[in-house]
Order: structure tokens, then sequence, then C-alpha cells
């Protein structure tokens, strides 16, 4: 991978996506969790059908398209951390691309940017962890408390 830094919301999921050259077309793939190649904990591979992990990280290769994608499930803030994209290499010589995942508590919206016309409405998708699923909703704005404006 690329982006260095992958951000997802609690509860939610984060897709990566692995390349490498066509060299690797026919190695294994796998995604690990650990900072250094010595402490790795390897949570998917390519040659593996199903794992206990399933539900919570899947890997799929794409040799045609030279990468391969890895996407976390229920994310916790507790899967914050680096990470790898791995090409199993002989003698444990792998080719290793490293890239930190944060997750977070909190809200989210899904575009951040939103237009329209003063005097007309619009709406406002957003996304919040489980834990703010029973919490009271603020008030709306109000003429002494309005919404930021841009111009």
């Amino acid at each position: 991978t690329t982006k260095k830094e992958f951000i997802g919301l609690e509860g939610g999921s984060l897709t990566v996506q692995c390349r490498y050259g066509s060299h690797y077309a026919d190695h294994v793939k796998y995604w690990c969790h650990g900072g250094t190649r010595i402490y790795c904990a390897i949570l998917a591979r390519t040659d593996k059908t199903s794992s206990a992990n399933q539900d919570k990280v899947s890997i799929v290769d794409d040799p045609a398209g030279l990468m391969f994608t890895v996407t976390m499930n229920d994310l916790k803030e507790t899967d914050s951390g680096w990470y790898s994209c791995g090409v199993e290499l002989a003698l444990g010589a792998d080719d290793i691309a490293y890239t930190e995942v944060k997750v977070f508590h909190g809200v989210s919206v899904v575009n951040s940017i939103v237009s329209g016309e003063e005097g007309s409405s619009l709406t406002v998708q957003c996304l919040y962890t489980q834990r703010l699923r029973y919490l009271p909703v603020t008030s709306p704005p109000t003429p002494s408390r309005p919404w930021n404006r841009y111009r």
C-alpha cells in the first residue's frame, strides 16, 4: 500500500488495498498486526479459505490487478496500531509494507462538504459508534445558535 494511515470509526469497516509486483502474483499474501517483522500476528492469509477471524478480517487476492484487498470489520479502538501487507517469500525474507490503522469512537459525516441555496433544506448523513446509540440528541440550530456558514 502507498497510503501510510487508514482511519476507521468504531463499529465500522476499513478496506486496505495492497499492491505488489507481477513477480509476486503466485505468492501467498497476508495481513498481520504488529510493528515489526518479528512481532507480527498474521490475521489473514490468501492460502487459507477460512479462519477464526474470518468475520473480523478478510483477504482477497487479485493477481490480474496485482493487488490484494483486506477488509477489517466491526472495528474497535483496540484495533488501532501498526499492520502490514506481506508477501511470503522463501527463507522468511518476506516483502512487507507497513501502515497504521487508527480507530476512533465518535461521530463522522458521510460527505464532509454539502451545499445548497439559502432558505433551502440540506440533509447531512452522520455515522456514529455503538456507544453513542442511546445518548440524547442535541437540539438543532436556532437563530441564536445557527449552523456555521461559509460563502
